[in-house]
Order: C-alpha cells, then structure tokens, then sequence
C-alpha cells in the first residue's frame, strides 16, 4: 500500500514539474578595452527567455480532462468561502 502510495506521489509531482514554464538563459561575454587605461575588460551580458504555455488553448484528453473537472469540483467550496471573507473584510 505504501510503495503504490509512494508511487503515485512521485508520479503526480513528475507531472507537475514537467508541465512549468520553459526558461532558456544565454550569457554573452564581450572583450572591450577601457578608455582611460587601454586595457581588455571583459563584459557579460545575460540575457533570460521564459516561454510558457496556456493550457486553455490547447486540446485535453479524456483522463486530464475527467482530472480537472474533479479538481474544479474540490475546490469550489474553498472559493466560494474564499470571495464570500474577501467580500466581509
């Protein structure tokens, strides 16, 4: 019971992690010479790309798609809780 239960943990934060966004990180370096001294200074520039997917436009299969409808189901009461203190305070 407890290695299926292991399993299914594992499982299910592999497929969190896998579906985050994709970051891509280049770093540049340059040569350039320093006008008062006339040395070589060497110059990094970075330069970060995050893409990311919306998963509203893509098509759901039937198991993810049973998957999220289950999880829209839990969390209702929990929103609704959620606007009704937001809406007191």
């Amino acid at each position: 019971m407890r290695q299926s239960y292991y399993f299914f943990l594992s499982l299910f934060l592999a497929a969190v992690l896998s579906t985050g966004c994709s970051t891509q990180r280049t770093t540049t370096d340059e040569v350039a010479y320093d006008q008062r001294t006339g040395q070589p200074v060497t110059v990094e520039r970075h330069t970060t790309t995050t893409t990311t997917k919306d998963s509203t436009t893509e098509d759901t299969g039937v198991l993810s798609g049973t998957v999220n409808v289950i999880g829209e189901v839990i969390s209702l009461p929990f929103r609704a809780v959620g606007g009704l203190v937001r809406a007191i305070f």
